[in-house]
Order: C-alpha cells, then structure tokens, then sequence
C-alpha cells in the first residue's frame, strides 16, 4: 500500500498540471484569434507557426478596423523579413482596398525575390498602410521554416 501523504502529492501534481495546460491552451488560442476594433486596424494572420522547407505558406491581410484601409500602388504591401531586417520578398496585395472584415490572401512559397528557395529559420511576415490622416498602421507576425 502506499502511503496517504504519497497518493495526495500525486493527485495533486496531476490536477495541477491538467488546469495549467488548460489554461496555457486557452492563452494560445487567443493569440491565434482575430479581434476587431473600433477605428483603423490591420491584421496579418498565417495559416500556422511552422513550415516545412518548400511548403507553402498562407497569409491572410485583414482589415480588422471600422475604417476602410486604401493600399497605395506605389507601396510594397507584403514584406518578409529575415530577423536581422533584410527584406527577402515583397509583394503588392491584390486589393488596393479592403472594406471593413474583408481581407486578402496571398501564398508565398518560400521563395526570394530574387527566385532562389529561403533556408531554415525565422522570419518576419508584415504588412502595412496608411490612414486617410496619414497615420501608419502595421502588423506582422513571425513563423518558422524548418529544415
């Protein structure tokens, strides 16, 4: 038999380690959602974190604001960056406009611009405007490429 103060640890350690899960789970999963806001804002969101090398990757740009957000034809829209800031690929997205909650997608596939395939490691997916007051507005978000 085991002893009671043994058994009480245990079933302790276990209902402890269940609710923490639960709750890191629950903080993860707001990081992933989208939330939208009264005023301009902008959000860049991918499909998931972590990328096998080659495979694609899905980014959506939304307009999470009240506002609509214009896109300039002289702008780069899209940028992926490595850590260090170099830009490795930039884009204009299809839509000069987005409505409030519309959005657009682009896939990138983890080429540069200059058509060369990326190698492992992290890299930084941004996208930006202006507001009709001339006010930048920006979001990003990290992923990594495994090799």
């Amino acid at each position: 038999m085991f002893p009671k103060g043994l058994v009480i640890a245990v079933c302790t350690g276990v209902v402890s380690a269940a609710m923490l899960g639960i709750y890191l789970d629950q903080i993860a999963s707001k990081k992933q959602g989208l939330e939208f806001v009264e005023g301009p804002s902008l959000s860049v969101i991918t499909d998931k974190q972590n990328y096998l090398a080659g495979e694609s990757v899905q980014i959506r740009i939304i307009n999470s604001g009240t506002y609509p957000l214009m896109f300039s034809d002289n702008t780069t829209k899209l940028q992926i960056r490595a850590l260090d800031g170099t830009t490795i690929f930039s884009s204009n997205i299809q839509n000069s406009k987005l409505d409030p909650k519309q959005e657009s997608v682009f896939v990138w596939n983890q080429t540069k611009n200059d058509g060369t395939a990326v190698i492992g490691g992290r890299y930084v997916v941004e996208s930006g405007t202006f507001t009709e007051n001339e006010q930048k507005i920006t979001d990003s978000v990290t992923i990594n490429v495994l090799k």
